[in-house]
């Protein structure tokens, strides 16, 4: 079973800021007064483009699927494999700024587990009520506050 990651407005809107940032600092040499040199323009395109794709991939592209054994986090280039055996706790969040998160929403949840590096992954599935109880099925021992 696999579930898209929520998004929200305000992440939406942090997204936006975030890209025109990247492509206003990459795209401003061509604006200066100098022409800007072919071989310094490639090198421009080559980093600035990719780092916009990334970005938009990241937003819309970050999916959680249930496995037998494990649950997975992955957005585009990152991902976590979590043992249902190793997740102790689960509770909501709405800090989608800080820690390692693949949330794109304020209406999400954090799960704690000893596999994970930093010790918790905060996500934001669309339907979090069918996807917490479809961890509930498979992590029963974890201890679920507020939920």
């Amino acid at each position: 079973m696999t579930f898209k990651s929520k998004i929200d407005f305000s992440f939406s809107i942090m997204m936006i800021i975030s890209i025109a940032a990247v492509a206003a600092a990459g795209f401003f040499p061509f604006f200066l007064d100098n022409p800007v040199p072919l071989s310094a323009a490639v090198i421009i395109f080559v980093i600035i483009i990719p780092i916009i794709l990334l970005l938009i991939l990241m937003t819309f592209n970050t999916r959680y699927t249930f496995h037998d054994d494990y649950l997975h986090a992955k957005s585009v280039i990152f991902g976590s494999k979590i043992p249902y055996r190793d997740i102790f706790k689960v509770h909501p969040t709405s800090n989608f700024i800080s820690g390692y998160r693949m949330m794109t929403s304020k209406d999400g949840i954090e799960i704690h587990s000893r596999s994970i590096a930093f010790g918790s992954l905060r996500i934001s599935p669309e339907n979090k009520s069918l996807f917490i109880e479809e961890l509930k099925k498979r992590a029963p021992h974890a201890d679920y506050q507020d939920i």
